[in-house]
């Protein structure tokens, strides 16, 4: 026998080997439903490349000696693929730097930052959570931002004493704190000074998440009382996401990303469902990025970039400002009945925004204002967003309830001339301004008798 020719016996039990883990992968594919490890019914692709490579398995078994030849031809014809994908993919970059070298500058910048193009089209929402449909996912060991096992922010310095001032507040991403550290946020600026203006411990819980909405809050909000979580005051921080929800849905009230959510529950496809590999792969090669360059654009066949808004559905701005307002104040009133049952103070703030007042603006929010800044959605370029903030401030200011609990600070930044907004949302303004909008939280709350005090000067914005 020669060196080449392998036993009987050792055939054989290749065979026996290739055979049985081909009839394992076919039976599994089979009965995934049954066994409980498939989501839904009917085969999914993953049952169907099971069940395929299993045959695959089964029929190579049933060659006998021919196996052994089968198998290195098919191992040398996979390697000659991948040297070949691998060369093509060399050469389709040195074409990409040649005919269009501004293209693989700016990706390669953009996997920089994490930019990608499936990211700028996505929505993070993080982890799942009933009822209120997403918070933050817990922070990790050398994550710039502090949040705990419920998905909350951290506020440094809040008291745990049975005595202490206790306060939530609740808002988007601006009060979560995007773009600055822990102890940078509204919630804790406003801890330390009202520590100060009461002269007694002060427990700050930050109760906002990214892309919340004034429902998803009061929801929230239900939830602590119901845990007997009840705070003396409650401050709520909306706007921008209850006009962004509403303009992209057409629907007031909604939340972020309805369709998106809709679609995944219902089992329909969407940009909200996992990437596959295949496609991910495909995204981040060189040759895809020659395609692109030679087509002129960087989406992609199977991407869809039609817009869905307000305007693409025919529904009147005027009216879907007006309804938005309106379930604000709704809100509200429901806030304010659960005040009355469990004995703390509300105050309802709309925050400001980039495209409301009117702020002398840097060269960077010249950008963010013209859609030109870097970021994950180019909101300056969306006319009808910008346009339905515009109109829902309007009718919110107009129709503001003659009461110390409702304001607008849609103008607090109009005389500073330093950058405040720092991205592309032209919501998330930097630490300074942070502090200057906590102390106009305590000025209002002392002025008009929130916390026992004399009123205060506005803390000014300072570098």
């Amino acid at each position: 026998m020669s060196k080449d020719k392998l036993s009987n016996s050792t055939v054989r039990t290749l065979q026996i080997t290739v055979i049985s883990i081909g009839a394992l992968l076919l039976l599994v594919a089979l009965l995934a439903n049954v066994l409980g490890l498939s989501t839904g019914d009917g085969l999914s692709r993953n049952q169907i490349a099971f069940g395929a490579a299993g045959l695959a398995l089964i029929g190579a078994g049933l060659l006998g000696r021919r196996f052994p030849g089968f198998y290195r031809g098919a191992a040398v014809m996979l390697l000659n693929i991948v040297i070949i994908i691998i060369l093509v993919d060399f050469l389709a970059l040195v074409m990409v730097k040649l005919i269009d070298p501004e293209r693989f500058i700016d990706r390669a910048d953009k996997l920089e930052h994490g930019l990608d193009e499936e990211n700028e089209r996505g929505v993070t929402i993080s982890s799942y959570v009933p009822y209120v449909l997403w918070r933050s996912e817990p922070s990790y060991e050398g994550d710039p931002v502090t949040i705990d096992g419920a998905g909350r922010r951290i506020t440094p310095g809040s008291s745990q004493a049975e005595d202490a001032f206790r306060v939530f507040m609740f808002g988007g991403s601006a009060i979560w704190g995007a773009n600055v550290e822990d102890s940078c946020t509204v919630p804790a600026y406003l801890l330390d000074a009202l520590e100060l203006e009461l002269g007694r411990p002060v427990s700050m819980q930050n109760l906002a998440q990214n892309a919340h909405t004034s429902t998803q809050e009061i929801i929230e909000l239900m939830l602590e009382l119901r845990k007997g979580n009840i705070p003396d005051l409650v401050i709520f921080y909306d706007g921008y996401n209850d006009v962004w929800g509403a303009c992209e849905s057409g629907i007031p009230g909604m939340h972020h990303s309805y369709e998106a959510i809709a679609a995944r529950i219902e089992g329909r496809d969407a940009g909200f469902q996992s990437i596959p590999a295949s496609r991910l792969l495909l995204q981040n090669s060189n040759i895809w990025l020659l395609i692109t360059s030679l087509r002129g654009n960087e989406s992609l066949p199977f991407t869809s970039t039609e817009v869905s808004n307000y305007v693409t559905m025919g529904i009147d701005m005027d009216r879907l400002a007006e309804a938005i307002v309106e379930v604000y104040f709704d809100n509200c009133s429901l806030v304010e009945h659960l005040s009355l049952a469990y004995g703390f103070d509300a105050v309802f703030v709309w925050q400001p925004v980039l495209w409301c007042g009117e702020k002398p603006l840097t060269v960077e929010e010249q950008d963010i204002w013209n859609g030109t800044a870097e970021g994950l959605y180019s909101v300056g370029s969306d006319m009808a967003l910008r346009d339905l903030m515009s109109a829902s401030y309007g009718i919110y200011e107009s129709g503001l309830p003659d009461s110390a609990k409702y304001l607008s600070l849609h103008s607090v930044f109009d005389s500073v001339e330093e950058q405040v907004y720092t991205d592309f949302t032209g919501a998330h303004i930097t630490p300074a301004a942070n502090r200057m909008i906590a102390g106009k939280l305590l000025d209002i709350l002392v002025g008009h008798g929130y916390i026992n005090g004399e009123q205060i000067d506005t803390i000014e914005i300072e570098e």
